[in-house]
């Protein structure tokens, strides 16, 4: 973009347009494109009524029918046919769901269409797709929107935020617009019952006729319902008469911004054996174009659009239906999804997106690749990604202040790691009670098994489902690098919930999360049998933030946070916390003896040694608390391992009454056992 100040080339000159062309030579133009390329009559007039030379173009295709003279522009899985020419600026429109604006959009599973402020008032305009009607190698669109008022809403919307984000007034209005708009033929349906409305729009924003339209004082939303005729022929003569008569400044940029260069696509060729759509196909275009700078869509617009393909393409290859692709895409309301019996609670439906994008079938990998891939040949479907497509869709339910969705959706990228990607897990729709019991049993019995780094399929889906409220209420962080953080320790929100799930404490965390958020509760912490803690002095609950979490739930090996308190468990808690302190010191201290060299490199304890006595009161020590750690795992197994001991139960164990009594071998591990 060219800022006014920034101008240091002379401005571009002008000269007399040429009269609008008549109805004949526009009708003759029309029909050649529907023989040639196969275009249903509405998008060949459309075409027709906005170029600004029909003959000419009529002229340039040839005259053989079967075999048109056409641009051929090379996209993954065909070919696009496109007509360089130059369009009536006035006959074009900007796409009024431009790209740039996806992360800003208020999706209906957010806020209820009209019920929230004016960004919301309508839903987004959905994605184009190819008329039922037209032949599968024509290049034309359809949009079903909801009304006039819908469009011109939507077209507001971008021009508010293209202006801001990305304004070429200054540039245009000193050189006009001189590369090419990509324009493809759209035909805007509406469910209100008016007829349908066809005009040339942008494929590629277009922030260009946006600023031309704004400079003009063009409406875009009017252009597809305006008929050219008597009143633009009388725009044009007035122009050339100011530049006969000597213009003004208006009258100048307005004849550099009335005409602009095009590249019109009306056709689409697959190759053989490719299943790309046009829609497709037009998109890997228009992504080529916004790869590299001057103004790269950014992160958050190029991860949405790429999620809006993803499902698309899933949808294509039947593999989820229409309706969960707009459930999945944010695109109905909360009642909606109820009525078409997909849950309406937002943390489900986000476990539901992480495990469309991360489940291992091939059929689903290839239809992320293909999506992709049309997008961009430079991404790398890795975990990454994926987790960045998730997050970007199920961050649609969200319709907080744009700071606080932007830190939720940095963070909640880090909140998937490998388990999730590589476990094999599926979302359901169980309810949170019924999925912390199953996730409760799993633990336990992993916990009796001593396999406690994997309980199990529950305990994995309750904590990618946790993870929705635990980052979007801000409980859950990642990384806040060095400056003033009092986190204590930097793993990933994915490394904390997998911590969270591996005992029953997390998973009696994870579950309160998710009652909490849906009751719009701030989020409590609890204790290890899930009862609310309290502040010290037993003033008021305790709310749960990132720090408590890390402390709670540290990583193998770490001690827990100290408590503050002087209850039992509390001494208890610090003890064993010091205690895995001091293995931790006593760890190091043998490694640094061990890197101590002599004069000649090697280790001094393989030369000298250390004295037997100390050696020997060091091994009774160690052998002592060996023996010790077996018990008191045996004990842990005993009292945590059982998945159907309750509460009062399990406080017996811990008072060292046997909750197994019946059974003369509870609590002992077999000679195997014993020998692992």
């Amino acid at each position: 973009m060219i800022k006014s100040n920034e101008i240091h080339v002379l401005p571009r000159p002008v000269e007399a347009l040429p009269e609008y062309a008549s109805s004949s030579a526009r009708n003759t133009l029309a029909g050649r494109l529907v023989e040639a390329f196969g275009l249903t009559e509405r998008s060949a007039r459309a075409i027709a009524n906005a170029v600004v030379d029909p003959s000419a173009v009529r002229r340039s295709l040839g005259g053989d029918q079967s075999s048109p003279n056409a641009e051929r522009i090379a996209v993954p899985g065909g070919t696009l046919l496109g007509l360089r020419t130059t369009v009536w600026s006035r006959r074009v429109m900007p796409d009024p769901r431009n790209p740039r604006t996806l992360p800003s959009r208020r999706h209906p599973f957010a806020v209820d269409p009209g019920t929230g402020a004016e960004d919301s008032k309508f839903r987004p305009v959905p994605e184009p797709r190819s008329p039922q009607d037209a032949s599968p190698t024509a290049a034309e669109l359809v949009v079903d929107i909801e009304s006039r008022h819908h469009l011109n809403w939507a077209s507001q919307h971008v021009a508010g935020y293209v202006s801001y984000h990305n304004d070429w007034s200054d540039s245009i209005r000193h050189q006009g617009v001189m590369e090419a708009v990509w324009v493809v033929p759209t035909t805007y349906r509406h469910t209100d019952g008016s007829d349908p409305a066809t005009a040339l729009t942008t494929a590629e924003g277009s922030s260009r006729i946006t600023a031309v339209h704004a400079i003009l004082g063009e409406r875009s939303a009017d252009v597809p319902y305006e008929d050219a005729g008597p009143k633009f022929r009388g725009r044009i003569k007035k122009l050339n008469d100011a530049l006969l008569l000597g213009p003004n400044q208006d009258d100048i940029v307005a004849l550099r911004c009335e005409r602009v260069p095009a590249l019109v696509i009306v056709g689409f060729e697959p190759y053989e054996k490719s299943a790309t759509a046009f829609p497709t196909a037009l998109k890997s275009l228009v992504a080529l174009r916004h790869v590299d700078p001057p103004t790269p869509w950014g992160e958050g617009p190029e991860n949405e659009a790429l999620a809006d393909e993803v499902l698309d393409e899933l949808a294509r290859r039947s593999l989820i239906s229409e309706t969960e692709a707009a459930y999945y895409a944010g695109s109905c309301t909360k009642a909606e999804a109820k009525a078409a019996h997909l849950s309406d609670d937002p943390a489900v439906r986000a476990a539901a997106i992480v495990g469309l994008l991360t489940n291992p079938d091939p059929r689903f990998r290839e239809a992320v690749r293909i999506a992709v891939t049309s997008q961009s040949t430079r991404k790398r479907i890795n975990q990454r990604l994926l987790n960045d497509l998730a997050t970007a869709l199920a961050l649609r339910a969200v319709a907080g202040e744009p700071t606080k969705v932007d830190q939720a959706r940095r963070y909640m990228r880090h909140a998937f790691g490998k388990s999730v990607h590589g476990g094999q897990w599926v979302a359901t729709t169980r309810t949170t009670e019924q999925l912390v019991q199953d996730a409760m049993a799993e633990v336990r019995a992993s916990i009796a098994a001593g396999t406690v780094d994997e309980p199990g399929k529950s305990s994995l889906e309750l904590a990618v489902r946790a993870a929705f409220p635990l980052v979007v209420d801000g409980r859950l962080n990642a990384d806040r690098g060095t400056s003033g953080n009092d986190q204590p320790d930097r793993r990933t929100p994915g490394e904390v919930l997998d911590a969270m799930r591996q005992s029953p404490q997390g998973i009696h965390q994870l579950g309160q999360a998710l009652r909490d958020y849906a009751q719009g509760l701030p989020i409590r912490a609890v204790d290890e049998d899930g009862a609310l803690r309290h502040l010290e002095g037993g003033e008021g609950e305790m709310a749960l933030n990132d720090v408590f979490l890390r402390g709670e739930f540290p990583p193998p090996g770490k001690s827990k946070a100290r408590r503050p308190g002087d209850t039992a468990i509390d001494r208890y808690d610090n003890a064993v916390g010091e205690f895995a302190d001091a293995v931790a010191k006593m760890n190091q201290a043998f490694d640094a003896l061990g890197r101590v060299e002599a004069d000649d490199g090697r280790a001094m304890v393989d030369v000298k040694g250390v004295d037997q006595r100390a050696c020997s009161a060091w091994r009774g020590i160690l052998s002592n608390i060996d023996e010790e750690l077996v018990v008191w795992s045996r004990t842990h197994k005993r009292v945590n391992g059982t998945a159907a001991a309750t509460v009062t139960e399990r406080r017996e164990a811990i008072a060292g009454v046997d909750v197994q009594d019946n059974d003369p071998t509870a609590g002992w591990e077999s000679d195997e056992d014993e020998a692992a």
